[in-house]
């Protein structure tokens, strides 16, 4: 957006596992009356199609949103051409709440904040951090309402959260969750693949709340981008 706002076309080269929505993104687009050759799209796999805009000459900059180590190689490869970049990149956001404040509000909030789009949001709410009078009361009555997410079909408009993208973020989220638990953490509230009905057929993962957890864990430090 802001690009096109400075009067600049666009080439958007989706993830290949969500080519789809950006493409009738693009019809809107048109239909809504933007030229032809405003706004580009360009699918197929990153490692080909998007070293190919990277390095691009009549490319002048690169915006990319994904992961830290994919973001690595394009600002280097921006770099040997001076090319300008903006890179957003994996996040760890934090949920800090203290005792005066609106706990309902807040417990809502961190609800919407991990479970919004399965949590494959580079800024969901992924740590709290909860004042010690008001800890161990909080975390409970957030996992119950963690428990009465609806998690469903992505076709589902009653459905509160859904799938994860593909099996093999799946097992990288439950991985996260697992070297949690061997390093001490303790898991209240999800932590498992969804089975049964409809969940057999998709990489469903509950709401997953874990405690005892310390700022030295990998599930603390780093991005598990899942309901975690």
């Amino acid at each position: 957006a802001p690009a096109l706002a400075a009067g600049c076309t666009v080439v958007i080269k989706p993830s290949e596992l969500t080519s789809s929505t950006t493409l009738e993104i693009a019809k809107l687009a048109t239909k809504a009356g933007i030229p032809p050759g405003v706004i580009n799209v360009v699918t197929g796999n990153g490692a080909i199609v998007g070293e190919a805009l990277t390095g691009h000459p009549d490319v002048s900059m690169i915006s990319f949103t994904g992961s830290t180590a994919v973001g690595r190689r394009i600002g280097a490869k921006c770099g040997e051409s001076v090319k300008r970049v903006a890179l957003e990149l994996g996040g760890k956001g934090a949920n800090i709440v203290f005792a005066d404040a609106d706990l309902d509000a807040a417990l809502d909030g961190i609800l919407f904040g991990f479970v919004f789009n399965q949590g494959e949001v580079c800024a969901a709410g992924a740590r709290l951090i909860i004042e010690d009078s008001i800890a161990d009361d909080f975390v409970s009555k957030l996992a119950e309402r963690a428990k009465l997410i609806n998690v469903g079909h992505p076709t589902d408009v009653q459905a509160d959260m859904s799938a994860l993208i593909h099996e093999s973020h799946m097992h990288k989220v439950l991985a996260y969750i697992a070297e949690g638990q061997k390093e001490g953490a303790v898991v209240i509230c999800g932590g498992q693949r969804l089975r049964g009905q409809e969940y057999d057929d998709g990489y469903f993962i509950g709401p997953t709340i874990l405690t005892e957890v310390t700022a030295d864990m990998r599930v603390f430090r780093e991005e598990v981008f899942g309901p975690v």
